[in-house]
């Protein structure tokens, strides 16, 4: 299988995976009131719109050379690494916004059995979404 088609699956893949896990680690989150896992839930949104940006790059990466680009579009993988770059910078300083905050002002988090059993599936799943991607 060439490397397109390899990035494309996995990112969709990625995808997939990370918006079942947003949708978990958000429901969790707010539930038990827990900053750390809520920005887990955007953490894995940020990972499912990095796999958009990475599949919209390598397909107009892929584009054939024509005349104003000879030497074709390969260098668009750059310019969306920076963009994916930018995402996670956006993440981290809003983590940091909601996290210093709460430092402060520290709000009790209510775990129960079956908080913590989702948050290790979470866990687990990324894990095996690490492993399949590497």
């Amino acid at each position: 299988m060439d490397r397109d088609k390899i990035i494309v699956r996995t990112s969709v893949i990625g995808i997939l995976v990370n918006l079942v896990l947003v949708a978990f680690n958000a429901t969790i989150g707010i539930m038990v009131n827990s900053i750390a896992i809520t920005l887990d839930a955007v953490n894995n949104l940020t990972d499912a719109l990095s796999s958009i940006i990475t599949i919209i790059g390598t397909k107009l990466a892929g584009k054939a050379p024509d005349k104003d680009h000879p030497y074709g579009y390969g260098r668009i993988e750059y310019f969306s690494s920076i963009i994916i770059a930018v995402i996670v910078l956006l993440a981290g300083i809003t983590a940091l916004e909601e996290s210093v905050p709460k430092i402060f002002n520290p709000v009790l988090a209510d775990y129960t059995f079956v908080s913590i059993f989702i948050i290790a599936v979470a866990v687990v799943v990324k894990f095996f979404l690490g492993r399949y991607v590497k």
